[in-house]
């Protein structure tokens, strides 16, 4: 539910003219100030300058913690499609993201050891940090590529693999350049296959990499179709999906015409559990698809008449 900070390939990966996707997430309420990440991208796929070549700007916005953390990114995308055959079942997208990081933090809310007296915290005793920067902002680059494979309507297969973080821009509030932002391996594949004419089973698989850390997802959605003819569409859909040896969550949603909501609720089983109280993060999503009405512009050929 949110393909372009997933993949830049995924970029105009729809139907019509237009996406519009929105993305809310909160998460760690027992644990300080919670993560609290925003997500607003708009795609086009009209092709403005050649055909297959579709277009996306995406907002990312995070904060966290007693010092008010913040990240906020900026990126344009860009995909171009390619089909493998004379009927379209088959094509391949590659697609490229450039954007802008910045990031700061205000120390002045946070605590230090040496702000403890001997009895009790005293916030006007100096902390004896030596702050480089409270911020930092850096170019970032990432590119992508997917697969599918679309042989009738309701069945489908996408697969992709995304490179994030390529110039791993510097990290560091204290000015060491040794500490940079590792770059991020995403591997993820989808499947949407018909169990009968009103049930759909909707298969995932999702890989991540960074430095020493690694996210494995998997699990399934079933949708249901209540109605889906003459242009109208309305079905449920709900799934549970595996996050491993971290947590399990339960996804729910609808789609109606071109509208796309839904809601999930991860519960965390790993050792954080002591600090976390099995509470997880609450995520809200809509997409919004535009197909903008072209009018057939008709060329006719004007005869004169003879007598």
């Amino acid at each position: 539910m949110n393909p372009v900070y997933l993949n830049p390939a995924l970029t105009g990966n729809h139907t019509c003219d237009w996406r519009f996707t929105a993305n809310q997430r909160s998460q760690w309420r027992s644990v300080s100030r919670p993560y609290n990440t925003i997500s607003v991208s708009a795609e086009n796929r009209e092709g403005w300058i050649i055909p297959g070549l579709y277009h996306a700007v995406n907002l990312f916005h995070d904060a966290a913690g007693d010092g008010n953390y913040r990240t906020l990114e900026f990126n344009i995308s860009t995909a171009y499609q390619m089909y493998l055959d004379n009927d379209s079942v088959h094509s391949v997208t590659p697609g490229l993201q450039l954007g802008v990081n910045h990031r700061n933090i205000n120390f002045s809310l946070l605590s230090f050891d040496n702000q403890f007296n001997g009895y009790y915290y005293d916030p006007s005793l100096p902390t004896q940090e030596n702050f480089g920067t409270n911020k930092k902002t850096g170019f970032n680059m990432a590119v992508g590529a997917i697969y599918a494979y679309r042989p009738e309507y309701r069945k489908e297969v996408v697969a992709g693999l995304g490179w994030f973080n390529i110039p791993t821009i510097k990290q560091s509030f204290y000015g060491d350049d040794l500490i940079k932002r590792d770059r991020r391996v995403v591997i993820h594949a989808k499947a949407n296959y018909p169990l009968n004419f009103e049930w759909d089973i909707q298969p995932g698989l999702f890989l991540q990499f960074q430095g020493k850390y690694k996210e494995i997802i998997f699990g399934t959605n079933a949708r249901y179709l209540i109605k889906d003819r003459k242009g109208e569409l309305l079905a449920p859909y709900a799934g549970v999906w595996f996050r491993n040896q971290d947590a399990a969550y339960l996804v729910a949603g609808l789609e109606y015409n071109n509208w796309k909501g839904g809601i999930s609720y991860d519960i965390n089983f790993s050792k954080l559990t002591p600090a976390s109280n099995l509470r997880g993060g609450l995520e809200f999503s809509l997409q919004y698809i535009l197909c903008v009405f072209k009018p057939k512009d008709i060329q006719h050929r004007i005869c004169p008449d003879y007598l």
